[in-house]
C-alpha cells in the first residue's frame, strides 16, 4: 500500500512508503527528491529566482545597492581624474599627485604587485577599508556595551541594603521594639 503526502522541507516526521518501510524526511531525502524532480539547470534557475525575489523585497538591499553604486561612481570619477595617461591604471607618480593617501598605501592597494593600480584594485581596497572600519566600530560598541553593563552591575551591587529587612508579618514596629509585649491582656 502506497501512501502519498505532500513533503515539506521543515517537516521531520517519518513518511510511510509501504506497510513495512519508512524514510525520514531529512535534508538528504529532500536533496534526493530535488535531484529526481528537477534538473541541475532547473535548480539553478530556481535558486536565482528565489535570490532575486529576496533582493527585490528587501528594502535594506535596495539601499545597499544604491550606496555601492554611489561609491563606485565616486571612485571611478576620482580614478579617471588622476589617470593622466589614460592607460586605465595609476602608477606611483599619478597616485602621488592626485591621491596622496592611496600613494602612501600603494603596495597594499596594488594587489597583483605589477606597479600600477587598476580601478578594480582601488575599489577592492576601499571595500576592505570600509569593512575594517565597520568591524572596529562593532568592537567599540561591544566594549562600550560591556562597560555600561559592568557599571550597571556595580551600581546594583552598591544599592543593596546593608541592614536586614524586617518582614511585614513581624511583630516589631519601625523602632525595632517588639509590640507583642505591649499588648494588653484581657482581665
Amino acid at each position: 500500500m502506497l501512501l502519498t503526502m505532500p513533503v515539506s522541507a521543515d517537516l521531520k516526521l517519518p513518511l510511510q512508503l509501504t506497510d513495512n518501510q519508512s524514510v525520514d524526511n531529512d535534508d538528504a531525502g529532500l536533496n534526493k527528491t530535488l535531484e529526481y524532480n528537477f534538473s541541475p539547470d532547473d535548480r539553478a534557475r530556481l535558486r536565482k529566482a528565489l535570490k532575486e525575489y529576496a533582493r527585490n523585497t528587501d528594502p535594506d538591499h535596495q539601499l545597499m545597492v544604491q550606496k555601492r553604486k554611489a561609491m563606485h561612481d565616486s571612485i571611478s570619477q576620482r580614478f579617471n581624474e588622476c589617470n593622466r595617461d589614460t592607460d586605465d591604471s595609476l602608477d606611483r607618480e599619478e597616485a602621488t599627485l592626485c591621491l596622496p593617501q592611496v600613494a602612501r598605501h600603494f603596495s597594499y592597494v596594488d594587489l597583483d604587485g605589477d606597479g600600477v593600480i587598476t580601478l578594480e584594485e582601488l575599489e577592492s581596497a576601499y571595500t576592505k577599508m570600509v569593512e575594517r572600519q565597520r568591524e572596529a566600530e562593532a568592537r567599540t560598541e561591544a566594549q562600550q556595551a560591556a562597560a555600561a553593563e559592568a557599571e550597571a552591575e556595580a551600581k546594583k551591587a552598591k544599592l543593596k541594603p546593608l541592614s536586614p529587612v524586617i518582614p511585614t508579618s513581624s511583630s516589631a514596629n519601625s523602632s525595632g521594639k517588639d509590640m507583642s509585649a505591649l499588648r494588653k491582656r484581657p482581665s
